[in-house]
């Protein structure tokens, strides 16, 4: 029979600082602005705190494998299942390159359609305000004047 010294049996345990629980196999551990991702105690992704492209990869390479699911990568790294889900769409559609693109609303992108651009231009001729524009065709003044 052993005897167990002052303390408790059942000490209070706490993960280090630093450490998420995906689920009961995947942890993901940050430390001096990197992050490893670790699946059964083996590395599955090493990468840069800051680096968004490879935080999005693990995201997506743990769904994908099957060693998590969309909600618990979710809440491990702290965005929404929209989020994990338009990161799996991106990846499919574009690889890793799809990965990498910018937040808001692409360059380069016309915000209204071409038929609408004409409309607004017909109508700033014919004199009408930009908020009248606006509540005419259904978008913004902030569209309007872009």
């Amino acid at each position: 029979m052993s005897v167990v010294a002052e303390g408790d049996l059942f000490p209070e345990l706490r993960n280090p600082p630093g450490t998420r629980v995906i689920n009961d196999r995947c942890l993901l551990r940050t430390q001096d602005g990197q992050c490893v991702l670790l699946v059964s105690g083996i590395i599955l992704a090493q990468y840069a705190v800051m680096d968004r492209m490879a935080q999005a990869h693990a995201i997506v390479s743990l769904v994908e494998q099957g060693w998590a699911n969309q909600v618990e990568v979710a809440r491990a790294f702290h965005c929404s299942a929209r989020t994990v889900r338009r990161h799996q769409r991106r990846f499919e559609e574009s690889g890793l390159a799809g990965l990498g693109q910018a937040r808001g609303y692409p360059r380069g992108r016309a915000r209204l359609a071409r038929w609408r651009l004409r409309l607004v231009q017909q109508l700033k001729t014919q004199g009408y305000a930009q908020r009248e524009i606006a509540r005419r065709i259904g978008v913004t003044e902030n569209a309007v004047r872009k």
